[in-house]
């Protein structure tokens, strides 16, 4: 990072006329040469390799020279480059510069991730020599006139109209569309036509649909969720005319699930294009880079929901502040209204913001399907909290001072009332204190302004969370992040009593949840709400092996990986030890390790390790997997180093397991036997034929505890038991 690491290599290529004229690498000392492991492993320089280079203030002069006066700067992620040698005391900030990431984005749809090193696998670029400065050089230049390529493959009609639009750009910008080259092609290339999320897996269709008995007001009818993969699939299909399918993650399923053109879907309006934001945005008198490209993107691929972009980075902030839909948007309006009159497809978020909504004529008596209802406790507590991420809110006060004055306040109050702690919950003096009136006193006139939906949206949350009559029942927190972001929380304390005041007396409502564990989901349904169980039509079995090897560790098994493996740890630490520890050992015998923090976010992950070539393992938490989207009968094995309890001290979970007479077995337990169903499920989703599960963790054998959950686990699949463990590194 910029404020903490110093720049121990630097390369640049200066290019004139479109030609390279020269390349230049250096390695550069630090004091003490002091160069933190996980970088050494990462780039591959020792604390040896920088004895008796120059220092970056003895090479300043020279790379300096080699910038002409009215050079362009290019980079991969430039921003983080700029910022790093700012930190050298070189501020180039202010010099015209373009991302490549960025412009990939606008013009390779079919992508699903920009990090350098995927897409030198996917396009064929020259990426040497590997995990070093000069290699990204190459690399990027490379992808930059490929880009300019496609641009210019454009009809002259539409590259013109991105000229006109990098006109009110940065100058960078400004003079690079303009050298584009127009063409007399009057047919839109084919990429135009791609997507960066793929179409829906084939789906078989002998799967068989699965009408599910409509319950009566207030039952609760509780339906098994199987391993299969085809389950929802077939909970969709056999859906009556009438009827609300909520999903734990709507894109997910869109991608995943082909959906009969008669069923509406219904994302939240934020995940909706506002064509009379899009309009206004699109006239804008001028556009930062990330305004910029996205407004390209607008004019190329005329989405309708943020999931038909290409959007990366900053864009997403931009996405929320200037072109998102509103909950009183005609876009949204005209969705909503559907609601039971036909099949609607929504989020477990939307149905309950809905249900929670002073207008609910539209839902009422309407038959409710929850699909992942294991995760409906968290997902519920989403939807019914009240958030203000300041961060956010700070983007989108840009340009308006009085949105601005209003933030600072915020951050002040923040951080005087949290004390230098991570986590701090607010009491009542907390909220009846100057500083918070003096908040009070600024939101409220605000919100008569004209503000971008989401900044309105956060302020009447932040209204809520410090009106301290809402204080009864709820959970309220400020949380400072390793970033030094900071935000202001409340949900509600008992999430079960709330679904049954404001969806099962509602509606009659069917959960998808394991049957084996329906006895334990008092979270979600309080004890005294009436259920009744029901049984979806058979479909096709899931092939998988769940074992509990006795002797095998995660070294045994990193060292003898074959095809494609995933590895679950509980801790970012863990990972790290493990990268540290084997990355090196691995690429030298061609497995390739990919660890979550090492290798992007997470599409970035799901792209490479679908991309590697076999050996290859992907080491991330639990958390991160359960929501992944990997090509189906890609992966082997899924291996869980330890059980994925819920940290004892998360803001929610540690305030409601209080409210339990033993919080271990009837709150903790429980949501541990969820987690590992749907982790599982999951791997099913992603698992080649006779794939296998191995949990590594010992307490199954030497806890009682464990024993209990052991039993659980060989029920699922094709259940092995324990194995030796010549035949347990078979496995893999």
């Amino acid at each position: 990072m910029p404020v903490t690491h110093r720049v121990i290599e630097y390369a640049c290529a200066v290019v004139k006329n479109g030609k390279p004229e020269r390349e230049y690498e250096q390695l550069l000392s630090i004091p003490s040469n002091d160069i933190p492991t996980v970088v050494q492993v990462l780039t591959q320089i020792r604390p040896v390799d920088l004895s008796g280079k120059p220092t970056f203030k003895d090479i300043h002069e020279t790379i300096e020279g080699m910038l002409a006066p009215d050079a362009i700067l290019v980079g991969q992620n430039i921003q983080f480059d700029l910022k790093m040698l700012k930190g050298e005391g070189w501020n180039l900030t202010e010099r015209p510069w373009i991302d490549t990431a960025m412009l990939a984005s606008i013009v390779y749809p079919e992508l699903k991730s920009y990090s350098l090193g995927f897409m030198s696998e996917v396009l064929g670029l020259t990426h040497t020599p590997k995990h070093r400065a000069l290699g990204d050089v190459r690399a990027t230049l490379q992808l930059f006139g490929l880009c300019c390529e496609r641009l210019e493959s454009l009809p002259e009609k539409e590259l013109g109209g991105l000229k006109s639009l990098a006109e009110r750009g940065p100058e960078s910008y400004r003079r690079l569309f303009a050298s584009l080259l127009s063409t007399s092609k009057k047919k839109r290339p084919d990429w135009l036509s791609l997507r960066k999320h793929a179409l829906p897996e084939a789906n078989d269709l002998s799967i068989p649909a699965s009408p599910l008995p409509e319950g009566e007001i207030p039952s609760v009818q509780i339906v098994e969720e199987t391993l299969s993969p085809a389950t929802l699939q077939s909970v969709v299909a056999g859906a009556t005319k009438r009827t609300v399918v909520a999903v734990k993650n709507l894109d997910a399923v869109l991608r995943r699930l082909e959906l009969p053109e008669s069923i509406v879907v219904l994302p939240a309006a934020e995940m909706i294009l506002s064509k009379e934001a899009a309009e206004t945005f699109l006239l804008q008198k001028t556009f930062t880079a990330d305004e910029l490209s996205l407004a390209m993107k607008l004019v190329l691929y005329a989405p309708e929901l943020k999931i038909d972009l290409p959007i990366h980075g900053d864009e997403y902030a931009v996405w929320t502040a200037k072109l998102a839909a509103g909950n009183e948007s005609p876009e949204y309006l005209a969705r909503r209204k559907k609601l039971g009159k036909v099949t609607v497809v929504t989020s477990h978020h939307e149905l309950i913001s809905i249900a929670n909504s002073e207008d609910t004529k539209s839902l009422k008596g309407t038959p409710v399907i929850i699909d992942d209802a294991s995760m409906l406790e968290d997902t519920a507590t989403q939807a019914l909290g009240w958030t203000c991420f300041v961060p956010t809110l700070r983007a989108m006060a840009t340009g308006s001072e009085h949105l601005t004055k209003c933030v600072d306040l915020i951050e002040l109050w923040t951080e005087k009332t949290r004390g230098g702690n991570d986590l701090r919950y607010l009491a009542p003096s907390d909220l009846g204190s100057p500083e918070s009136e003096s908040i009070r006193s600024v939101v409220e006139p605000l919100l008569k302004t004209d503000l971008p939906a989401g900044a309105r949206h956060a302020l009447m949350d932040l209204l809520k969370i410090l009106d301290p009559q809402n204080l009864d029942g709820r959970i309220p927190w400020i949380e400072c992040f390793q970033d030094g972001n900071k935000s202001i929380k409340s949900v509600p304390e008992k999430i079960g009593e709330e679904l049954a005041a404001k969806l099962y007396s509602l509606c009659p409502t069917t959960l998808l949840m394991p049957k084996s564990l329906a006895k334990e989901c008092g979270a979600i349904v309080p004890q005294n709400t009436e259920t009744i169980s029901a049984s979806l039509s058979p479909l096709p079995p899931c092939d998988l092996t769940v074992t509990l090897p006795i002797g095998v560790s995660t070294d045994q098994l990193l060292q003898s990986a074959t095809g494609k493996t995933v590895l679950l740890v509980g801790s970012k630490r863990t990972i790290e030890d493990l990268y540290v520890k084997h990355f090196e050992k691995l690429e030298a015998v061609g497995v390739t390790l990919l660890c979550q923090g090492f290798a992007g976010g997470q599409s970035r992950m799901q792209a490479e390790f679908t991309q590697a070539p076999e050996p290859a393992v992907l080491v991330t938490t639990p958390w991160t997997y359960e929501t992944m989207e990997l090509t189906k009968g890609m992966v082997k094995s899924l291996i869980l180093q330890v059980l994925p309890f819920d940290h004892p001290s998360h803001a929610v979970f540690s305030r409601r397991a209080l409210r339990y007479q033993d919080p271990f077995s009837e709150y903790s337990l429980p949501r541990l036997k969820h987690r590992l169903f749907r982790l599982i499920r999951a791997f099913a989703r992603h698992a080649k034929k006779d794939a296998s599960v191995l949990i590594l963790d010992d307490r199954l054998r030497t806890k009682q505890y464990g024993k209990n959950v052991a039993q659980y686990l060989l029920g699922l699949g094709n259940a092995k038991g324990e194995k030796k463990t010549a035949e347990q590194m078979s496995l893999l």
